[in-house]
């Protein structure tokens, strides 16, 4: 399933997107800050992994789905292009446009159904908010 040696693409992705959203967010908030720019990499890359890991441990575990974690995380890190929209003030769509990414990734990878993979996405996202609010960790849902 999936390119199994894109993993470092999908990390760069990942990154890439969360850099240039900080980019902008910085140019437009406040004064540049090369460790800010840093940190929206770190912690995007961060709360990538964490979701992906969640919502395949929801659909595998919990939904019985079956598939392997690296597949997830290829397919997620690859939706992530869509949460770009943020730098143009639509970031809701973008957010709503990539949940709708990771849950066609999730039918695919871990061959669920469609309600099934929506549940396990939902389990996942809350999952990584209660993580968020137990630990108070900064990294983005998504």
């Amino acid at each position: 399933m999936f390119d199994t040696s894109a993993m470092g693409d999908a990390v760069l992705l990942v990154a890439a997107v969360h850099l240039a959203i900080g980019l902008v967010i910085s140019i437009r908030f406040g004064p540049f800050d090369i460790i800010a720019l840093l940190s929206a990499a770190i912690y995007g890359v961060a709360g990538w992994l964490i979701l992906s890991f969640a919502i395949w441990l929801m659909g595998t575990k919990v939904l019985k789905g079956t598939g392997d974690v690296q597949a997830m995380m290829r397919g997620a890190g690859f939706g992530t292009l869509p949460l770009l929209l943020a730098v143009v003030n639509l970031g809701w769509v973008g957010t709503l446009w990539h949940l709708g990414i990771l849950v066609v990734v999730t039918v695919v990878v871990l061959s669920l159904e469609f309600k099934e993979a929506v549940g396990a996405v939902l389990l996942g996202a809350a999952l990584v908010v209660l993580i968020q609010l137990l630990f108070r960790a900064p990294f983005l849902l998504l």
